[in-house]
């Protein structure tokens, strides 16, 4: 029972052996210390997303909302919001937590369900497969869009909104995940070192753990770069519709949201969030695509 135990370069090496890797990596990074660094960057602003600055409302210049570019200032280094005076910069770096918190709870949640059930699928017998391979496709089948707004419609307000969210969209969308977990498992299950493992006497889960996750690792980490984007957008979407997260909370869909109103006064407002953004799912997108090229790099060219 043993395996090619040959030196290899980690991931993370190959992926920093890689041009876009390395590029991939550092604007996630920026982007993750960004947003753990949010208290750090308004103080040195010295704003907070929740103060209310009545006193700029009215004011074209010195910051205003009616000077150009939303009045940006030295002391409001995105201007501030036409109604409520609430610093824009303070916001959005605010906003960037619970934006990476939300799709990284939901990621993680996602990752869990999709595991356990994929390799209960890929190891268990003929009609566990079956019946779960179905439950999959049926959780597949759901209209995801229409079940989270209802979910979120009728759970009270006073429930935690960036717990909530997370709980929903992995609920929701694990299938994914555990279809590509089934699929690499049966082919995994067939290779000699499992055979060797329960000729040996292992268990079926002890199997799963020291033979089959391993070799999970690969699909498992690209799948998962490529799911952090997708429920950032599912919670800006939400967010945006008024379901997600709710006001004084900073969220950029959110922003997004209540930015509509002035876009045609000054169109900062909706662009700073969109971009943002835009931004960072493109940052995942790529480093997800750069972890597959580094696991894969013979499809690198497919």
């Amino acid at each position: 029972m043993s395996r090619n135990n040959d030196a290899q370069p980690t991931l993370r090496a190959r992926l920093w052996a890689r041009p876009g890797g390395r590029v991939a990596l550092i604007l996630v990074g920026l982007i993750i210390l960004i947003a753990l660094l949010a208290p750090v960057l308004t103080a040195l602003e010295g704003q907070d997303p929740n103060t209310y600055h009545d006193n700029l409302l009215n004011s074209a210049t010195g910051g205003g909302p009616n000077a150009p570019f939303g009045g940006i200032s030295a002391a409001h280094w995105l201007g501030i919001e036409p109604t409520t005076g609430r610093d824009v910069f303070a916001r959005l770096v605010y906003g960037a937590r619970i934006s990476l918190l939300v799709a990284a709870g939901a990621t993680l949640g996602q990752l869990l369900l999709g595991l356990l059930v994929g390799l209960a699928a890929g190891l268990g017998n003929r009609w566990a497969d079956t019946l779960l391979s179905r439950f999959t496709d049926l959780v597949l089948s759901f209209p995801y869009l229409f079940f989270s707004i209802a979910l979120l419609a009728i759970v009270p307000q006073s429930f935690p909104r960036p717990v909530l969210l997370c709980v929903i969209l992995a609920g929701l969308y694990w299938a994914p995940t555990a279809r590509i977990v089934r699929a690499e498992t049966l082919v995994l299950r067939e290779r000699e070192f499992v055979a060797a493992a329960r000729l040996y006497g292992a268990s079926v889960w002890r199997v799963a753990r020291k033979e089959i996750l391993p070799g999970l690792a690969a699909p498992v980490v690209t799948f998962t770069a490529l799911m952090v984007p997708s429920n950032m957008v599912a919670e800006a979407g939400l967010s945006f519709l008024g379901l997600g997260v709710q006001p004084p909370t900073p969220s950029w869909g959110q922003m997004l949201s209540t930015a509509t109103t002035w876009f045609q006064t000054d169109p900062e407002y909706v662009l700073v969030p969109a971009l943002t953004l835009l931004l960072c799912v493109l940052a995942f997108v790529a480093l997800g695509e750069e972890i597959r090229r580094a696991v894969d790099p013979k499809g690198a060219g497919r």
